[in-house]
C-alpha cells in the first residue's frame, strides 16, 4: 500500500472550514425605532464576511434629511464610515449611554447648510476590537496602564472586509457617491488608529480622513514613524487630541503633525490639527467637536458669487471646549 506524503495526509485530515460568500447585498433593513435618535436610522443585522477572521456584524445606516424625499431620488450623497457604530446614534445602545450623537449634528448642520448632506455608516465592533482596529502587534509585555498589551494586528482583514464588501454592498443598496473624494472614514481611540490606516492600506478608496483621540501610543507610536516614512495622499484630514487625556498624548499629537507636515505631503494642504483644551477620551467630549470634524470633512459648496454664505463654524464645542493648534 502506498505511503501517502505528510503534506497531502495533513491536508486530507484537516477540518473543513466554511467560507462564506462575499456580500453581495445587505441583510435585510429594520427601521431603528428609538426615542434617542433623530432622523432615519436603518439596521442591517450580522452582516456577513467572507474574509477569514473578520467576524459578522451589525451595520446601521443614518440618512440624512431629504434622502427619502420623492423629488430626491436622483440625489447621490458622500459617505461616512464610523467606527465603534453602536456608540454613533443611539444611547441605548452605547458603552454606558453616552454616544457622538452624530445624528443630531449631522441633521443640524445639514438643516442649517453648513455641510453636504452625508450617508453615515456606523460599523458596530465585536470581541475582536482590538486585533479588527490595529495593523501591526503591540508587543508591550509591562504596561501598567490596562491598556491592550501583546495583541492586534489583524486590521488589514477588517479593512479588507470594508472595501470589498461592505462598501460595494452600501454603494448597490443606498444612493451614494461611491468615489475616492466623497468617501470618509472616522473613528475614536483605536478606531481613530485604523482610519488612518485605512488611508495608508487604501488611498485610492477614502479621500476623507478623522482620526479622533487616535491610540498613538500603540506598538510604541508605530503609526507616527510610518507617516513620517511615507505621507499617505488624503483630500481632507482631520486629527485631534484632548489635552485631559493620557499623560504624553498631546505630544504624540504634535510628532504626527510634524511627521506630515515636514515630509511635503500635499496631504498637509488640508490638514487639520489640533490639542483640544479639557478635551477627555469619551463619547461627549468627541461629539463636542463633532460639528468642527463634519465642517471640515463635508464642508458646503461654495454658494453663487452674491448670495449669502452659509454661517460659519462655532470656534468651541457644544460643551465649552477650546481648541488650540498642535503645532
Amino acid at each position: 500500500m502506498p505511503i501517502l506524503p505528510s503534506s497531502l495526509l495533513a491536508l486530507l485530515l484537516a477540518p473543513s472550514v466554511t467560507v462564506e460568500p462575499p456580500v453581495e447585498s445587505l441583510p435585510a433593513v429594520t427601521p431603528v425605532a428609538s426615542s434617542g435618535v433623530t432622523g432615519e436610522l436603518l439596521m442591517h443585522a450580522e452582516v456577513p464576511s467572507s474574509v477569514p477572521q473578520v467576524r459578522p456584524r451589525n451595520v446601521v445606516v443614518w440618512l440624512p434629511p431629504g434622502y427619502s424625499d420623492p423629488a430626491a431620488v436622483s440625489t447621490r450623497h458622500p459617505v461616512l464610515y464610523m467606527h465603534d457604530g453602536q456608540n454613533c446614534f443611539d444611547p441605548s445602545t452605547a458603552f454606558l449611554g453616552r454616544e457622538w450623537r452624530a445624528d443630531e449634528v449631522a441633521d443640524r448642520l445639514v438643516r442649517e447648510g453648513r455641510i453636504e448632506p452625508p450617508i453615515i455608516v456606523g460599523i458596530w465592533n465585536t470581541p475582536d476590537r482590538v486585533a479588527d482596529y490595529t495593523i501591526d502587534e503591540d508587543l508591550e509585555k509591562d504596561r501598567s496602564d490596562r491598556k491592550p498589551q501583546g495583541r492586534g494586528g489583524r486590521g488589514d482583514a477588517y479593512l479588507r472586509w470594508i472595501v470589498e464588501e461592505l462598501k460595494p454592498a452600501i454603494d448597490r443598496r443606498y444612493r451614494t457617491r461611491p468615489d475616492r473624494a466623497s468617501t470618509a472614514m472616522m473613528g475614536s481611540s483605536l478606531g481613530g488608529l485604523i482610519s488612518l490606516a485605512a488611508a495608508e492600506r487604501h488611498p485610492e478608496v477614502f479621500g476623507r480622513i478623522a482620526a479622533v483621540s487616535p491610540s498613538l501610543w500603540w506598538n510604541e507610536g508605530s503609526v507616527i514613524e510610518r507617516w513620517r516614512r511615507s505621507t499617505p495622499p488624503v483630500d481632507r484630514l482631520w486629527i485631534c487630541m484632548g489635552d485631559q487625556e493620557r499623560k504624553g498624548l498631546d505630544e504624540s499629537l504634535r510628532r504626527l503633525e510634524s511627521a506630515i507636515r515636514e515630509g511635503g505631503s500635499p496631504t498637509a494642504e488640508r490638514l487639520h490639527a489640533e490639542v483640544v483644551a479639557g478635551g477627555t477620551h469619551d463619547e461627549p467630549s468627541w461629539s463636542a467637536r463633532l460639528d468642527r470634524i463634519l465642517i471640515h470633512l463635508f464642508p458646503a459648496p461654495l454658494p453663487p458669487e452674491g448670495s449669502s454664505s452659509p454661517p460659519n463654524a462655532r470656534p468651541g464645542g457644544a460643551t465649552g471646549e477650546t481648541s488650540s493648534p498642535a503645532r
